[in-house]
């Protein structure tokens, strides 16, 4: 609430039509999803009934045929032709072929999906009401057999839906094949072929009640054997009659499968008896009914309206607050610490009389700022006019250059070799550091330091040695004067000084990518303490102004950081490391420049 109330005026009608808006989609959204829910529901009451409907039937099918299987049984006479088989004298034996005939088509005539019946006795002998094709149709039927359970006695077995002609008629076939058993020895006494009409099947299937976006489908061990679109029965690859038989056995029979970029929700119906899957799919979108599209027509005048309401709102509200918005911009400058020219405040006619009174009081603020701007830049040019004369008051190089020259003269005459070196070396160095500009190859101010460690060697000496690792293209590398010079002063007096054994200084030089170099200096001394380490790291990212508040004078690590920094920017700089009783080695980071760059 308190962040609502700093926004500006225009900002908070803003914000609340829009969470007007979001509050008003969340409420149609849910009541959208409950629709949907109730929807799918109401889908579902009405699908298992249609499943119901749909297993009744074949059901009623299935018991009706699986009387046949106890047809011997039923009938003495046909147990004798089934036990005994054909009997040798012609008469007989047609007899009895006529006796099976009329007696497997009055079971078919009763049966109107019954297209043909076939027994094939445990002798081989065939019997059926079609007897000139019932070989065939036996070979046929075996050949096309789905599955069944070989352990069983009393196992069904079923083919899949396959082209055969009964009388020259082609037909669509469903063979069932029963065993015949006698029941007092269990003996088998051979097989019934029973051949249904799975074209008349089909179109009772299709004469059911279809709605817009609905399909029903068979599935069995083959894949998809009746289609109600017979475009989508075929998109029914093997992966997803895979998902549809988890969903029959494992899912609950309801999932959902995303065929052809359409999601479909899926409703399956085992039937174990045949192996079969009866399966539903209904569409998504066809979920939406009249009711939701009047939510939808509903929810599209409400965002309608809102969304005219925010703008109307926000018409009227940037007419008033243009004027407090331009007068905040303007006011906003005197606050920043940037030094430019600040804008007076333009006052309109059409503004309100409160309004024109902040704008000539904040004018005249403005013209006093300027007034104190003018007298900070004067004293600020008679500030740097007064550092430049001290620095430059300061002992004049050239005279210090002359002295020592003088000094290592007068020590060669009378055979003092190291007030020699030692003057000669800080000539040197004083005379590098008068000739050029601010900044020299990395090869000038290599020779330069081997001037002041010759000057330390004498100091310190068999104390340290130092050894050089410079990648041959970084010699012309160019980099600011008197750089590395400090850095080793302070490994010598702080690092290798402290340290009883003889010391080592390795100084690094490598690129570290096309536009970065990085100079190391690392020593085997006695390290740095993790508190005055940690010290020297957090001094080392302070802002400039911080570092010469703290240290007005000297050389040392923090000027040569500040130096870098103020010289190359703020990414370029030096990184410390260190572990107490084994070293410390400081990075430098440089950009590669070569030349007039």
């Amino acid at each position: 609430m308190n962040k609502m109330g700093k926004m500006s005026f225009q900002m908070q009608l803003t914000v609340s039509l829009l969470g007007c808006l979001f509050v008003s989609v969340a409420i149609i959204l849910v009541c959208l999803m409950l629709n949907i829910r109730e929807t799918e529901r109401s889908n579902q009451i009405y699908i298992e009934r249609q499943d119901e409907q749909w297993a009744t039937d074949l059901d009623f099918m299935m018991a009706a045929i699986d009387k046949m299987r106890f047809l011997h049984l039923a009938d003495d006479e046909v147990e004798r032709i089934v036990t005994e088989g054909k009997n040798q004298r012609q008469d007989f034996k047609i007899a009895d072929e006529q006796y099976m005939s009329r007696l497997l088509n009055v079971l078919c005539t009763t049966n109107s999906d019954v297209l043909r019946i076939t027994v094939v006795t445990s002798s081989g002998d065939i019997y059926g009401n079609y007897v000139e094709d019932s070989e065939t149709s036996v070979t046929l039927a075996r050949e096309h057999l789905l599955y069944g359970d070989e352990n069983s006695k009393s196992r069904m077995f079923v083919t899949d839906v396959y082209e055969g002609t009964i009388n020259l008629v082609p037909y669509s076939l469903l063979t069932f094949q029963y065993p015949l058993y006698e029941v007092a020895r269990g003996e088998s006494l051979g097989t019934v072929y029973i051949d249904m009409n799975f074209g008349a099947m089909r179109e009772r299937f299709d004469a059911l009640e279809n709605q817009d976006g609905w399909s029903k489908y068979i599935l069995n061990g083959n894949g998809v054997i009746y289609a109600s679109d017979q475009e989508f029965g075929a998109a029914i690859g093997a992966q997803e009659q895979e998902k549809i038989m988890e969903f029959a056995k494992t899912g609950g029979g309801a999932g959902r499968l995303k065929i052809n970029g359409e999601t479909y929700a899926v409703h399956v119906k085992y039937l174990e008896a045949l192996d079969w899957c009866l399966i539903q799919c209904v569409k998504r979108s066809s979920f939406i009914s009249g009711e939701m599209r009047r939510i939808n027509l509903l929810a599209f005048w409400v965002i309608l309206l809102l969304c005219g309401q925010i703008y109307v709102g926000t018409l009227l509200m940037k007419r008033i607050s243009a004027p407090i918005k331009t007068m905040s911009l303007v006011m906003s400058q005197a606050a920043t610490k940037e030094r430019k020219e600040l804008n007076y405040m333009e006052c309109r006619e059409e503004y309100p009389r409160e309004v024109q009174e902040i704008a000539f009081g904040y004018n005249a603020m403005i013209k006093r700022i300027h007034e104190n701007i003018i007298r900070e830049y004067e004293n600020e040019l008679i500030q740097k006019k007064t550092e430049l004369q001290m620095l430059q008051y300061q002992i004049n190089p050239h005279f210090l250059y002359n002295t020592l020259n003088i000094m290592s003269s007068i020590a060669r005459l009378h055979e003092i070799p190291y007030i020699s070196d030692i003057s000669e070396s800080l000539s040197r160095i004083f005379f590098y550091n008068v000739k050029g500009g601010q900044v020299v190859s990395l090869q000038d101010e290599l020779d330069n330091l081997q001037n002041y460690i010759r000057i330390q060697r004498i100091r310190f000496p068999e104390k340290f040695e130092v050894s050089y690792e410079i990648e041959p293209e970084l010699e012309k590398c160019r980099i600011l004067k008197f750089l590395l010079q400090p850095l080793v002063e302070n490994a010598i007096d702080h690092g290798i000084g402290e340290k009883r054994r003889k010391g080592r200084i390795v100084i690094r030089a490598n690129r570290t990518d096309e536009e970065k170099a990085e100079i190391v200096i690392e020593d085997n001394g006695v390290g740095i303490a993790k508190e005055k380490l940690k010290m020297l790291q957090n001094m080392l990212n302070e802002e400039m102004e911080t570092i010469q508040e703290k240290d007005k004078g000297g050389i040392g690590i923090r000027n040569v950081q500040m130096r870098i920094r103020n010289y190359y920017g703020s990414s370029y700089g030096i990184l410390l490391e260190s572990k107490e009783g084994y070293g410390t080695k400081i990075r430098i980071i440089l950009p590669v420049l070569k030349g007039e760059e």
